[in-house]
């Protein structure tokens, strides 16, 4: 009886064990799959949805607000091309990785837009189907319109001494958010380049323009009439004084309409232009026949003293600018003076003046610099606003600028400046243009995650104490739990 007895006892011990082995086998395998389903749905969300964590104190690896807001909204289908391997663009340094991982959230966060990498080595005939398309420039499309963006369009570039041009920030979602803009928009503000009177053609202001959904036109005033739908003319250093009847159809350009804006870049190099110069200080500006010179060798520029920062009098056009707290400069300016304040239904203000350092050089002593001595000093108005006001309450403007040369293409591509986010700022308040975003630019490198000291705390309290507890407690549960089986 005793033995039959024993012999149940090893069966049933024998069977438990089995049973928990069976039991142990199957919660195993069972972990296992369900290892590899969270790892195959994990792919699969961060391949559809944008769930990475940027640590970096300025998100640069991540889209803004304003950019999510408005391609979540989009109505028409987007497409990106970018004109290499995926792996090629990663593969030419840290701030093209920052610029992919910037892309790619695009199509993650709009159904609209679609997302390609094209290696043009492997596609030749895709290149013909674009104008001066290159290996790794990226087109954004919609429709019949399409955007070019190059390498200078993605990053502030500086030329260095020795090593030449390097990247100093990504500007990657502002090109790549004003392009989908650009190609989605039905309505484009209409900007005329004047010509006919030996002006400078500001080809990087032009293109600045057109990658920032305006349409920019050559305009002839001495030849043509000027087009009832130009909202602002751009007029750069005319070198031969306009007639009468040019001036009379600005006049009624901005006089007979409302909302229509004059830009005006005077230069060093200009000659005296009566007619003019006469039709300014009726709108109450005078351009002066000098040059502004910085006389603290602290605040120069290049060590060139015609080149220096300029300061922000007046912010009632820079709105929409992404930092105002990046320098802005006029190189080589004249200074400009205020002939009235108000006169009937003109109004004037400053908009930007040199520093209380700088001074002014008459042209015919400029030859003579190093005997030259200041016989006074700033501030310099640098812009100037002159408003002309209906009875309606809107306005037509012109806006003169002392210098020319702040529109020049290494200037407005700068990261160290802030004259091309100045400008932009100008035309989008001027023009009361809808739907602007402004994203500051991106620098990487060498900074730290932003975590404060309780932060810090709180994280290494988890990693040495609870994480450890944690641990300890499950391992002494199963071994329990086993030793009583």
């Amino acid at each position: 009886m005793e033995k039959d007895h024993t012999k149940k006892k090893k069966r049933w011990i024998k069977t438990r064990r089995q049973k928990y082995l069976f039991l142990s086998s199957i919660t195993t395998v069972l972990i296992l799959v369900a290892i590899v389903l969270v790892n195959v749905l994990t792919v699969y969300i961060t391949d559809r949805y944008p769930v990475t964590i940027d640590l970096t104190p300025e998100k640069v690896f991540q889209l803004t607000d304003q950019s999510k807001e408005y391609i979540e909204n989009l109505s028409a289908p987007v497409s990106i091309q970018v004109m290499t391997s995926e792996e090629n663009f990663m593969a030419s340094g840290e701030y093209y990785v920052q610029a992919h991982s910037v892309i790619e959230q695009y199509e993650k966060y709009s159904d609209q837009i679609t997302l390609e990498y094209v290696d043009l080595l492997e596609n030749p005939s895709l290149a013909s189907a674009y104008e001066d398309v290159q290996i790794g420039d990226i087109i954004v499309s919609s429709g019949n319109r399409s955007q070019t963006l190059t390498a200078y369009d993605l990053f502030n570039v500086e030329s260095g001494s020795y090593y030449g041009n390097y990247i100093t920030s990504s500007r990657a979602e502002q090109a790549m958010t004003s392009a989908i803009m650009n190609v989605t928009s039905e309505t484009q503000v209409k900007a005329g380049a004047l010509t006919g009177h030996s002006e400078q053609y500001p080809d990087g202001f032009v293109q600045l323009l057109e990658n920032n959904n305006f349409e920019v036109v050559s305009v002839s005033p001495a030849t043509e009439e000027i087009p009832e739908d130009i909202d602002v003319l751009i007029w750069v250093a005319p070198i031969n004084d306009p007639d009468q009847d040019v001036l009379d159809k600005l006049d009624a350009f901005l006089s007979d309409n409302e909302e229509k804006t004059l830009l005006y870049f005077a230069d060093t190099t200009q000659p005296v232009l009566p007619r003019l110069e006469a039709f300014l200080e009726k709108w109450g500006i005078a351009v002066e026949p000098s040059s502004v010179i910085e006389t603290d060798n602290r605040k120069i520029i290049n060590s060139n003293p015609y080149f220096s920062t300029t300061q922000i009098e007046n912010t009632e056009l820079t709105d929409t600018m992404t930092d105002i707290s990046i320098p802005l400069t006029m190189p080589f300016a004249r200074p400009l003076d205020t002939v009235f304040e108000t006169n009937m239904d003109i109004s004037t203000s400053v908009l930007l003046q040199s520093s209380e350092t700088t001074s002014v050089i008459p042209y015919e002593s400029e030859s003579d610099l190093e005997n030259w001595t200041p016989e006074e000093y700033g501030p310099f108005s640098l812009a100037i606003l002159s408003k002309k006001s209906f009875e309606d309450g809107k306005t037509s403007q012109i806006v003169a600028y002392g210098s020319s040369v702040s529109l020049s293409d290494s200037l407005l591509s700068s990261g160290s400046f802030s004259n091309a986010d100045y400008y932009l700022s100008v035309l989008n308040t001027l023009t009361h243009r809808e739907n602007v975003i402004a994203i500051q630019s991106k620098t990487l490198g060498g900074q730290e995650l932003g975590l404060n000291t309780a932060q810090v705390f709180l994280i290494g309290l988890s990693f040495m104490i609870a994480v450890p507890i944690i641990t300890l407690g499950f391992g002494m549960y199963l071994w329990l739990k086993r030793r009583n089986a």
